[in-house]
């Protein structure tokens, strides 16, 4: 009886492994939807290139944060961007984001200014995917202290700049409102400007913060089945001939050009812990799944307890999550559980697929590995303690069964057979 009860108390007695259904079609993966991040002057990349590197960054955003509403944009900080683009070890792709708030007389937020950060972007041989405009206008009222600052403004700021830089790069793709919230008052704001400008965006961005770090862990982490359902309701707003009467005809992007799971970054609560870094994979994987052109993790190393790791190049649990993300590539195919603690993402690129599964749970789950046409020939996953330690992932032994530990981000990969 009290080895029953121990089992009882365990959740393993009489619990059938978790088995996985693939149906429906597959959805691209766009090149830059995982391993985006953001970065800045006070993230010295060059601390940290092992790190870096590891997660095989696709894209940069700088200079990330309302930092680039604090200092100017000019050829020196875009000299030390290349470089540090040049840190990553991969073809990564550049967004800059230009200063449209001024918080001093003479900052250089105007459309000349821009234009200049494009030449000087030129100069640098800095390759600008996309220029984004400023960064949560919607914000400037209620943090900046400045209630001119409508969507119809920031519109015409946009505008604005867009023409600058057009005089100077003819080529060039533009990224906005980058709203600070993908619900609630800032999507209003992001409304408002579709409707005013959906005519000259390319990448229509908004940001992902859905908590202060205060939630318990289960609802902080069923967040990540939010962002779906914001992308959703972005695009319709998009293609609403009423609500986008200059842009519905258009074929733009969507892009999270910010996104963790707390915007405090003062606390290291669901930030730099283990329910943080699972939320951001989730959240890249069921971004990109949905369509999501861009998405930029924030940050790449130390802000605050945002990053990868901290100053002193410590990992955090997000730089084991990242680096198990990068393998994310090709076409995601529909994947279901039947326990609702695993979350399964799969990806078919050539003749493998990855599994990444998520295990919500506290408490080990178990997972039937078979899949039709596929043989498993290799698994790893970690936890918080895997991280703690400094230690490398944890390789499972190959099974029909696996034993996915509590608060875990597994993967599995599978070669089809011939």
């Amino acid at each position: 009886m009290t080895r029953l009860l121990l089992l009882l108390a365990l959740g393993i007695a009489g619990a059938a492994p978790a088995t996985l259904t693939v149906s429906g079609n597959g959805t691209p993966i766009p090149p830059l939807a995982v391993n985006g991040f953001n970065t800045s002057w006070q993230m010295p990349l060059v601390e940290a290139l092992d790190a870096v590197r590891s997660v095989a960054p696709t894209s940069l955003r700088f200079p990330g944060g309302n930092v680039g509403d604090d200092a100017d944009l000019n050829a020196q900080s875009l000299n030390y961007f290349r470089s540090s683009l040049g840190l990553t070890g991969t073809n990564t792709a550049a967004i800059v984001q230009t200063r449209v708030f001024a918080t001093r007389e003479g900052a250089h937020n105007r459309p000349e200014d821009a234009a200049q950060a494009a030449r000087d972007a030129r100069a640098a041989g800095l390759k600008v995917a996309y220029w984004e405009i400023g960064n949560e206008p919607d914000l400037y009222a209620a943090n900046r202290g400045d209630p001119s600052w409508t969507p119809e403004k920031y519109c015409h700021t946009f505008r604005a700049q867009r023409e600058a830089i057009l005089k100077v790069d003819p080529q060039a793709k533009f990224a906005g409102p980058a709203v600070s919230k993908g619900t609630g008052p800032a999507m209003n704001y992001l409304a408002a400007f579709v409707r005013a400008c959906g005519d000259v965006v390319d990448l229509l961005t908004w940001h992902e913060y859905p908590t202060d770090g205060t939630a318990t862990d289960e609802a902080a982490l069923a967040t990540a089945r939010e962002v779906t359902a914001h992308v959703q309701n972005i695009r319709a707003l998009w293609r609403d001939p009423q609500r986008n009467p200059l842009g519905y005809h258009r074929n733009i992007a969507l892009g999270v050009t910010e996104y963790s799971l707390s915007w405090r970054s003062t606390s290291a609560r669901h930030l730099a812990d283990q329910v943080g870094a699972l939320w951001g994979a989730e959240t890249a994987m069921r971004l990109a799944e949905a369509g999501v052109a861009v998405s930029s993790y924030f940050a790449i190393i130390a802000a605050g307890n945002h990053g990868l790791v901290d100053l002193a190049g410590v990992p955090r649990p997000t730089l084991y999550a990242f680096q198990q993300l990068r393998h994310f590539r090709g076409t995601a195919l529909p994947v279901y559980s039947s326990d609702p603690a695993l979350w399964p993402h799969l990806a078919e690129n050539g003749p493998l697929r990855t599994l990444l599964v998520t295990n919500t749970a506290a408490g080990t789950r178990q997972l039937a590995t078979g899949m039709p046409g596929y043989t498993l020939i290799g698994a790893k996953t970690f936890t918080e303690k895997t991280v703690q330690d400094e230690a490398y992932f944890i390789r499972l032994k190959l099974g029909p069964i696996l034993d996915l530990p509590g608060r875990s981000l597994t993967r599995l990969v599978y070669k089809r057979l011939p």
